[in-house]
């Protein structure tokens, strides 16, 4: 996929105009781009679309003006952009309860490197961002990559059964990915190679 660039942000006035409308096609985007993992972990498959929504979102939350407080967020988000054979995707620690989130968070530390995706028995470990966890606690969002290798890719392309888990010791769990979010992740797929 293309990276983000600053001539691909809206400006203000621009993107407030269009906002309405953006914002409930990127919804749609993401409520297909999503996957439920358990009932505490969800994946969000991030795309070019769905970085380009952040980062005109922080620009309006924040009311950026400047090109380069513009380009720092593309710097702070652009990574998220899957390059060729890649997934990129947010983890999110969903527990709506505040003090049983205060309790359940230092039970993850190391979630992000516990992720792995399977076909057959060939599995793919995701590569957690490093710093969100500590010895005793965690982040409640983590960004993750998944580089396919060609045999897992070709097994995926060809329609295999795709399974996504996690084996951290608190909340080991796996689920089977469903068509539209694999379509979704076929068409990533074509669009890095472009």
């Amino acid at each position: 996929m293309k990276k983000l660039q600053l001539s691909d942000i809206l400006d203000l006035a621009q993107y407030e105009k269009r906002r309405k409308e953006i914002r409930a096609e990127v919804m749609a985007m993401k409520a297909n781009r999503r996957l439920p993992v358990n009932e505490i972990l969800t994946l969000l498959f991030e795309n070019r679309r769905t970085v380009w929504y952040q980062i005109q979102e922080m620009v309006r939350a924040e009311r950026m003006v400047e090109e380069a407080a513009i380009q720092g967020e593309i710097e702070a988000y652009g990574p998220l952009v899957p390059g060729p054979n890649e997934w990129k995707t947010t983890l999110y620690i969903e527990i709506p309860d505040e003090a049983r989130l205060k309790a359940t968070l230092p039970k993850l530390p190391g979630v992000e490197h516990s992720f792995y995706a399977r076909i057959g028995e060939e599995r793919i470990r995701a590569v957690g961002e490093e710093g969100r966890s500590r010895e005793d606690y965690t982040s409640t969002v983590h960004y993750l990559t998944w580089t396919l290798t060609p045999s897992f890719l070709r097994r995926f392309l060809a329609g295999e059964a795709l399974h996504i888990g996690t084996t951290h010791p608190f909340c080991p769990a796996e689920v089977e990915v469903q068509a539209g979010l694999r379509r979704e992740l076929a068409s990533d797929l074509q669009a890095g190679e472009s």
